[in-house]
């Protein structure tokens, strides 16, 4: 199989748009090597435009614009004064739009002859008979017979008399309209010109001649595959492409040579292609006009300046050309528009594929036009505006919208023409053609603004009103509130919105804060934003009589959000409507929902909102209706469940649902905490005041703290502390809730949430003695209580349970029944144990803290330091971690001059919390774990290849980490099998990465992952908030990195000695390291010269004899190369690199590869690292005089040898190493060697001519390329010495650079050099080569190695995982037997859902818009 024959089938099978995109890229290359295979590649291209795949369809157009990028411009030199010469293109002059609409077949979504009964040639059929089979080929083509396999009564779905008619509205429509095309030709058309005619002559016989080239009737065709299925035939016959290797010419079957026809022809060369295009257009299928649409606009964007010019024409004579060919193709994308009835509902908004790709391809055309045909262009787009087909108005539209977006050259003339147009169109009774609409003026806000401000009131009112009739149904919901939203940022406009009280139009935005549609949602609260925050005078006139309202709206939608940017477009609504109100009306609009709105804020996460708590805004409407209309359909109010959170998250796992219901809590507390700092204001608090609302609010949050229920605790703990961030004293309410905060921290109740498990475990515990007593064992003596506590019904499981039932027999059934009953009875504890302390540690936690936010700490500290610390080193959830880890801060800093001071004793229990993980801080005594049991090994032999894989070897004194963990890891990698696993699904929720490490965890690891992560959490957390003070106030925390660095470390004399000192002493080195690297990254910027100053010190530690001091060394060495980068590439280079030369010294190897493996970590730091170790670089110069090269001597008799005895071909895998070799090398060492060089630099018009010169002149002695430029596809056999300088990880691709010398041609020995140095990472690659070799050898045998030896069945083989072949061929057995279609078959033959996606992705007009500069 060529190469060029895989592009084109990645091009329509590629597994992901990146595939695809990467083999389109491919074939635009092709084109440049071979310019003269133009023709035969846009044609292979023309058959994947035409693919029933949207996806296929999407890849041609990118290898459409690939191609038509690397062609010249067209633009023939002007000749004299020629006779003037009359085109037969369609023209506007003759065009009658009227006539089209009227007499034009409709374009629909196919022709409807697979819905067409094929007549038997037999002879007559029965009328019944035909019927039946008419209905039973219409069920298969709609798909109808996959729900008659799984039970479903698809016979009612339509009758023989719907047959019957239908047939007959076929052929009276067929006899009534004509085809597009044909109209097109035989109406609007003039004939042919004579010199046009003779054009068509000489055309056939050129392509005559070729066929009676290209065929031999006495061969048989090379298409034919017989014994081969129809389907498998079918796409064959598509794709078989063959590239000899003995000639470098391009060939694909059964496309015809064109090459000789363009260069007699002399006309553009994609006049062919874009005539095939044009054809298209108006094919039955729309997935033919899609792909004619989607080439058309490709080769547009590249060559629109070229189209229709003729070579022997005047300059005016060709300007005037590609005038007439715009105007031809823009007619046909018009005639689009008018007969095209083809769209998508595949949402709330119906796509048009066909007319919105037709729209870009006119706008792109529109672009080249000149400015008479781009008037009477819109001219004919407003015509269509005024037709009642709304598909009609939605294809002008469409068009009148990318005119617009493109030519804003042409704005000040096209806006006054199109806009009435356009505001009608807002009014327009279909909603599909509203949104259109509203999307065409988004683009122009600016303009239309600026250019007709009196129009403006009209519109805005327009969008205002048109509010009241969307719902969640509606197609243009998005493009109104989008639209109204970007008109609103002018000032001018919110001026002429007050003529219509605000107070009147605000509200119609409330119902799409909780639209299904995420962008929706957010231009709403957009347009709320920029009313709020944009106001020219105050808004207490409009926003006061609806303050309570949308308080209540914004605080509901906070509560339902899942959305993460959402929420925090909610808080900046909420913040800029608390600033602008007055303070009183917000206190007197929210003091009597705050309990409510705690309410919600309390609700738990498994439970529905009760319907009562929330705003009803407005009934969700379902479509029952099926078709366009919705006129007919009858309403039908929706319940919808609404859960806190969004009720789309409620499917999720528990704890990505518990991560997006904290979020939503913690946002709640933020709205609410800044609405208590208005109600806590001195000035709304003043002593003369009868009723306080301090006193008020403070009451209210002391009866949720006094509840049982640990949600209402864990809320008002949220809001006290949010608002303790805002408001530093209130007197009024701080003193009623610390008291009672400080109660709770000392406090164990069983809470209300619990209920359910601990009733269930009351009983179980009760029926579990009661089998006892049965048994005449009696434990009321040890356990004697009506309500057991936790502990208890623990105590009973476990101890109690043993030690009576001792004497028993354990096979009698007697204790079975006992113990069955005990093992159902310590589950429930087991269950209602975690969560109860679930419960418990959340509720502590968020009372300390908002203990801590009061900064009123009591005397003893051990109850809020307690829950603080706990969560940092238990919880799971990242939120309350981080939360927890902010309020450990400002403890910090609260109790920085306390005495006794307890900052000594935090820092130091999150030190240690930070080390505990062993895979992220080696043990100094056993620096890597120890292997895995045998128990766990799959098999003796993986053993046996782990331990052959692992040849690197670590110890206390010896080995690299870095390398060992890297091994380690690809091992893990290439020894499994099976399947690539499918990616996690996407989801709205924004979660950060490593927030859920429940899903890919060991259980026995979490622990000590969720104590590690909540201990980074906190020492970042402490750093950022100290900033430049950090050293001063926690000098614990600044000594604890530094300090055993210091100490342990004698520069003067540093050796082996340091192993007598024990391993204690080493690990305390590398537990300080682990925190240096922690905490260095979140430290202020000012405190960087203290942290440099410890690179000396760290640069020694490479040299330490333990080799867990050397990684956790070279690891904060790679931490300070991002804070300092010149600074520490200096130190590094001047002391640490040539360490690497250190033969006699492994220590010293060891620790300068550690720090450069930790360095290179950092991409950008690569080149400049390279660039940096020049002086380092050392290349065997003998290894090129031994081939004759560069020798000062004289050859026989003195004369100097023109001709060396060896030419070389040198590989590296950096262009930077090339320069390396060139300057430093080939340049200073041995100016007399003659060289030339390939590389990715070298353009690839210029590669072919580089490599002939250097096989063709023998005085050029070497050949300097990289890997990946001249590895693959050249023929070197000029040379016959093969250097590799840099290897690669991949052990193939050194291959295919070696056989560039082994090529056909070659007379004489190769031989292949590799330059490795000892004791680096090079060692290490080429044993990964080896190791991936031997891997190859063992899998690829004779029979399958290649594709040419293996046969059909091999080939599906390799696609079909080998444990479900059994099951799949006994099912498929059992399907045959038994006559019935399985559940599996059926759901294996229906097809992936479409995925809206696709369509957001490639009619994004930014996107467009981008592709054009």
């Amino acid at each position: 199989m060529g190469k060029l024959e895989r592009l084109f089938i990645l091009l329509d099978t590629g597994s992901t748009p990146v595939t695809r995109k990467a083999a389109a890229q491919q074939l635009g290359d092709v084109v440049k090597l071979h310019p003269h295979e133009l023709n035969n590649l846009l044609s292979k291209v023309l058959t994947y435009l035409r693919s029933p795949n949207w996806d296929t369809r999407i890849a041609a157009g990118q290898a459409v614009e690939a191609i038509v990028r690397n062609i010249p411009e067209w633009n023939p030199a002007p000749k004299p004064k020629d006779e003037d010469i009359s085109s037969d293109r369609l023209s506007f002059y003759r065009f009658d739009i009227s006539r089209l609409l009227k007499h034009g077949a409709s374009l629909l979504g196919s022709a409807g002859a697979e819905f067409e009964l094929q007549e038997d040639k037999t002879g007559e059929i029965d009328p019944k008979e035909r019927l039946a089979r008419q209905r039973k080929q219409l069920q298969k083509k709609l798909g109808l017979d996959m729900g008659a396999a799984i039970g479903m009564d698809t016979e009612e779905l339509f009758n023989d008399e719907d047959l019957e008619d239908w047939c007959w509205i076929s052929y009276k429509c067929q006899t009534l309209q004509k085809p597009a095309a044909e109209l097109i030709d035989s109406e609007f058309r003039p004939g042919m010109s004579n010199r046009q005619k003779n054009k068509a002559k000489r055309m056939a016989k050129l392509v005559a001649k070729q066929r009676s080239r290209d065929v031999d009737p006495n061969e048989k065709s090379n298409d034919s595959f017989e014994g081969e299925p129809e389907e498998k035939r079918r796409k064959t016959t598509n794709v078989v492409i063959e590239q000899p290797a003995t000639d470098s010419k391009v060939l694909i079957d059964n496309v015809p040579d064109n090459s000789n026809l363009f260069e007699e022809t002399q006309e553009w060369p994609l006049e062919s292609f874009c005539d095939e295009l044009c054809n298209d257009l108006f094919n039955p299928s729309w997935e033919i006009r899609h792909g004619a649409g989607t080439g058309l606009r490709e080769v547009l964007k590249c060559h629109g300046t070229g189209g229709g010019k003729t070579v022997g024409s005047t300059a005016e004579q060709m300007e005037r050309q590609h005038q007439e060919w715009l105007e031809d193709l823009v007619i046909r994308l018009l005639c689009v528009f008018a007969l095209d009835r083809f769209g998508d509902f595949v949402s709330d908004e119906v796509v048009a594929p066909v007319r919105e790709t037709c729209a870009q391809t006119l706008g792109v055309a529109l672009r080249h036009m000149a400015n008479s045909g781009f008037a009477m262009t819109v001219d004919i787009l407003l015509k269509l505006l005024t037709e009642d087909q709304w598909e009609v108005r939605h294809g002008g539209l469409l068009g009148i919208k990318y005119a617009l977006a493109i030519r804003q050259d042409l704005i000040a003339e096209l806006l006054p023409r199109v806009l009435p147009a356009i505001t009608e169109g807002l009014r327009d009774l279909d909603d599909d053609v509203r949104a259109v609409a509203a999307a065409a003026l988004i683009p122009v806000v600016d303009g239309l603004v600026q250019l007709q401000p009196a129009k403006v009131p009209f519109i805005v009112d327009t969008l205002w009103n048109a509010l009241l009739e969307l719902d969640d149904l509606t197609a243009s919901t998005n493009s109104i509130m989008t639209l109204l939203s970007s008109l609103l940022t002018y000032p001018q406009v919110r001026q002429c919105s007050t003529h219509q009280s605000l107070t009147v139009l605000v509200p119609r935005v409330w119902p799409f804060l909780r639209h299904t549609i995420a962008s929706v949602r957010r231009a709403a609260l957009e347009t709320l934003f920029t009313l709020l925050s944009k106001a020219d005078q105050s808004c207490a006139l409009w926003l006061n009589p609806i303050m309570q309202d949308m308080l209540r709206h914004i605080f509901q939608s906070c509560i339902l959000e899942s959305n993460q940017e959402i929420l925090e477009l909610i808080q900046k609504v909420w913040g800029e409507l608390l600033r602008q109100s007055p303070q009183q009306y917000v206190v007197a609009a929210s003091c009597p929902w705050m309990g409510a709105w705690l309410c919600l804020m309390m609700q738990a996460s498994h439970i529905p909102i009760d319907p009562n708590m929330l705003l009803e805004v407005k009934a969700r409407l379902k479509e029952k209706a099926t078709g366009k209309t919705r006129q007919g359909s009858v309403p039908v109010k929706e319940m919808v469940q609404e859960y806190i959170g969004g009720a789309e998250t409620i499917t999720e796992d528990p704890a990505t649902r518990d991560y997006v219901v904290t979020r939503a809590r913690l946002m709640a507390a933020k709205l609410l905490g800044a609405l208590c700092s208005c109600i806590c204001d001195p000035r709304l608090n003043s002593s003369s005041q009868e009723l306080r609302p301090a006193e008020s609010l403070a009451q209210l949050l002391l009866f949720h703290l006094n509840s049982k229920s640990a949600l209402q605790r864990i809320a008002v703990s949220m809001v006290i502390c949010e608002w303790a961030g805002l408001q530093k004293e209130c007197e009024l309410l701080s003193s009623v809730v610390q008291p009672r905060l400080l109660d709770i921290l000392s406090e164990q109740l069983y809470y209300d949430e619990i209920a359910i498990p601990f009733t269930r475990m009351q009983n179980e515990c009760k029926q579990l003695i009661a089998l006892l007593a049965d048994a005449h064992i009696d434990v009321r003596e040890r356990i004697n209580s009506t309500v057991f506590t936790i502990d208890q019904a623990n105590e009973l499981v476990t101890t109690i349970f043993s030690e009576c039932t001792s004497s028993l027999n354990l096979k009698s059934r007697q204790f079975q029944l006992l113990d069955s009953k005990k093992l159902q009875a310590r589950s429930t504890v087991c269950e209602t144990s975690t969560e109860w302390q679930q419960l418990q540690l959340r509720v502590h936690t968020f009372t300390a803290c908002a203990v801590v936010g009061l900064a009123m700490l009591p005397d003893k500290l051990n109850p809020v330091v307690r829950p603080l610390m706990e969560a940092a080193r238990r919880e799971e959830n990242m939120l309350v971690q981080g939360y927890a880890a902010s309020n450990i801060a400002r403890l910090l800093q609260l109790c920085a001059a306390r005495s006794p001071c307890p900052n000594a004793k935090i820092v130091k229990n999150l030190c240690s919390s930070v080390c505990v993980d062993p895979m992220l801080t080696p043990s100094a005594a056993c620096p890597v774990p120890p292997a895995s049991t045998p128990a766990i090994q799959e098999s003796s032999k993986a053993s046996v290849a782990e331990k052959d894989a692992m040849h690197h070897m670590v110890n206390k004194s010896k080995g690299i980490i870095t390398l060992y963990r890297h091994q380690k890891a690809a091992f893990a990698i290439t020894s499994k099998r099976g399947p690539t696993p499918k990616a996690p699904k996407t989801t709205n929720n924004d979660l950060p990465l490593g927030g859920s490490i429940t899903t890919e965890t060991d259980e026995s690891k979490k622990p000590c992952l969720i104590q590690r992560r909540g201990a980074e959490f906190c020492l970042m957390t402490v750093a950022r908030h100290f900033g430049k003070e950090l050293t001063k106030t926690l000098p614990y925390l600044w000594e604890s990195m530094t300090g055993p660095l210091r100490n342990a470390l004698d520069a003067q004399r540093f050796g082996m000695s340091l192993l007598k000192q024990g391993d204690p002493v080493a690990q305390e080195l590398v537990n300080s390291l682990q925190v240096l690297e922690v905490t260095a990254g979140a430290m202020s910027q000012e405190l960087n010269p203290l942290l440099m100053e410890q690179l000396p010190l760290l640069c020694t530690c490479l040299q330490h004899p333990y080799t867990a001091v050397r990684h956790m060394a070279a690891r904060c060495v790679g931490v300070l190369s991002k804070i300092a980068t010149m600074e520490t590439m200096n130190v590094f280079l001047e002391h640490v690199l040539p360490w690497l030369g250190a033969i006699d010294d492994n220590t010293k190897q060891e620790g300068a590869i550690e720090a450069l493996a930790c360095i290179l970590c950092m991409s950008q730091m690569k080149i400049k690292l390279f660039s940096c170790i020049k002086s380092a670089f050392v290349f065997h110069v003998g290894l090129l005089l031994d081939c004759g090269l560069g020798s000062a001597g004289a050859a026989d008799g003195g004369t100097e040898a023109v001709v060396a005895q060896h030419r070389i071909l040198i590989f590296c895998q950096l262009k930077s190493m090339l320069d390396i070799v060139e300057q430093d090398l080939l340049k200073a060492q041995l100016p007399t060697v003659t060289y030339l060089r390939l590389d990715g630099s070298v353009q690839a018009g210029l590669r072919h001519s580089i490599v002939s010169r250097f096989n063709n002149d023998p005085s050029i002695d070497v050949l300097l390329l990289t890997t990946h430029v001249g590895g693959l596809g050249l023929n070197l056999t000029g040379a016959d010495t093969v250097v590799f300088v840099e290897h690669d990880w991949n052990p193939m691709r050194d291959l295919q650079a070696m056989d560039r010398a082994h090529r056909i041609g070659q007379k004489r020995v190769v031989n292949v050099y590799r330059l490795i140095t000892r004791g680096t990472l090079e060692e290490k690659i080429m044993g990964l080569q080896k190791f991936k070799m031997t891997i190859a050898n063992t899998v690829i045998s004779q029979e399958n190695a290649s594709l040419q030896s293996m046969g059909t069945e091999q080939l599906l083989n390799l696609f079909t995982l080998d444990k479900n072949n059994k099951a799949e061929k006994s099912e498929a057995a059992a399907s045959s037997s038994s006559g019935q279609a399985s559940m599996k078959s059926v759901l294996d033959g229906l097809g992936d859902l479409w995925d809206q996606q696709q369509y957001e992705n490639e009619y994004d007009l930014d996107s467009f818009m981008h592709s054009l500069k």
